[in-house]
């Protein structure tokens, strides 16, 4: 039975096509340095891949949260220093005011001096990282501390008991977190920083000094100084458990993405091969074609 001319010619030109359709393949994967760049030149293995860019992606998240709470926690932890350091320095004032050598006029010059000291711890509990008071509590977006119409210095964020503020860090944990002004300065009257002290400057700057009054408030002070070390304490091991979430989740994202790139990326050497092959494939596919499109007989050379 005779083949008609055009179905040999069609047989042909499709050899040929299918022959430029496989090397030009070869040459966009190598172009890309992927096995495949659509879903359906590899479903199986195409999907695992995008099952992993899911992963990778909540774990760059995560990863991201963890750095923002960690560079939070540390600017806490510098500012409560700075705080500490502030309460010591006025620890010692109202010690030399309490001797009882000391003259009104001696006081007035330390209750000038505590005064400016305690506008400076004001203005660290007002601290901002970003956009969001850090001891503010939930309430990050109010300044903590405020002076009213009185000029009292009053605490406007959110209660010790008023929420936690959360991030996810890695798929089974959340991260969570609340340093509130009322923490570190109290929250009553008698044992609220701000209260006391201003209790303190109107017994130094007055004409006859109570000298036990005045020693009075080294219990606050020393109050105080407790508060900012245990937040310290719990803030230096929130930073801790930060790291330990943050190296665990470096090392799944380091196995990920080997695993990715073990289906997606290409095998040099093998794809090398294939494009040797491709390309003697495409050429003997051209000479046999220019010979059946040109009306040459197979049959003389075979």
């Amino acid at each position: 039975m005779r083949i008609a001319t055009s179905t040999i010619t069609s047989m042909a030109t499709g050899s040929m096509t299918g022959a430029y359709n496989n090397y030009s393949d070869i040459i966009s994967k190598i172009s890309s340095g992927k096995n495949f760049t659509k879903i359906s030149e590899n479903p199986v293995d195409a999907t695992r891949v995008l099952k992993l860019n899911e992963q990778l992606s909540k774990l760059n998240l995560y990863q991201g949260n963890i750095e923002a709470a960690t560079n939070e926690m540390e600017l806490a932890y510098d500012t409560l220093g700075d705080i500490q350091d502030e309460v010591t320095a006025i620890n010692s004032l109202v010690v030399e005011a309490a001797n009882g050598t000391t003259t009104p006029e001696s006081a007035k010059a330390i209750a000038t001096e505590i005064k400016e000291r305690v506008a400076t711890i004001m203005d660290k509990m007002n601290t901002k990282y970003m956009d969001n008071y850090i001891f503010s509590g939930t309430y990050t977006e109010t300044k903590p501390y405020d002076k009213n119409a009185d000029g009292d210095i009053v605490y406007q964020g959110s209660p010790s008991s008023g929420g936690k503020r959360n991030l996810t860090i890695s798929e089974d944990t959340t991260f969570t977190y609340n340093i509130t002004g009322e923490d570190i300065m109290g929250s009553d009257e008698t044992d609220n920083f701000f209260n006391q002290m201003k209790e303190l400057d109107t017994l130094l700057n007055a004409d006859e000094l109570d000298y036990d009054a005045i020693r009075e408030k080294i219990k606050i002070l020393d109050k105080t100084s407790q508060n900012v070390t245990q937040a310290q304490g719990s803030v230096s091991a929130q930073v801790t458990k930060l790291d330990s979430t943050k190296t665990i989740n470096d090392s799944t994202i380091v196995s990920l993405t080997e695993d990715k790139s073990d289906l997606e990326d290409l095998d040099i050497i093998k794809v090398a091969t294939e494009l040797a092959n491709a390309q003697n494939s495409l050429q003997m596919s051209y000479q046999i074609g220019s010979m059946v499109l040109q009306g040459v007989s197979l049959l003389d050379y075979i």
